[in-house]
This record gives C-alpha cells, structure tokens and sequence, in this order.
C-alpha cells in the first residue's frame, strides 16, 4: 500500500488520484504519521463492501416513507397601510 502524508495528499490531490487509478493498491493519508484514511478505487470499495454499483445519485436521496410538510405562513411583522 501506497502512504502520504496529509500535506502531500493536500499538495496534489490528483498524484493520489493517479496512483490509485493505475495500481491495485489504495493509498493510505496520514496525519501525524498515524493512517487517518484510505483512498481507492469505487470498484473496489463496492466489492469491499459486497454493494451493487450506483448508477444514479438520486437514489441516494430517497425516503422510503412520505413525510407531511405543511409551514406555517412567514409573519415579518411588517404593518399594512
């Protein structure tokens, strides 16, 4: 596995992105030398976490129930004359 320190990681964020993107390996960022995250490709965090591939974001939006939305009308206070 491939380790940067966060100012490196910070300095060129797209070095991390090609790395990743042209090896098998994630890249781990440190901070203060301890792991603080992990960079990888999607296909391998989905098989990772055995979830199917999101195609569309919205999805990520949905509610499985309805919620009754009903405000209260906005009084600014203000006097008509």
């Amino acid at each position: 596995m491939v380790t940067m320190t966060t100012a490196q990681f910070n300095r060129a964020p797209s070095e991390v992105k090609r790395v990743v993107l042209n090896s098998t390996d994630p890249v781990a960022v440190t901070d203060r030398g301890r792991p603080s995250l992990v960079v990888m490709r999607y296909a391998d965090y989905l098989h990772l976490t055995n979830q199917p591939a999101v195609t569309n974001p919205a999805r990520y939006l949905e509610m499985d129930e309805d919620i009754n939305f009903e405000p209260e009308p906005l009084g600014l206070g203000l006097r008509e004359d």
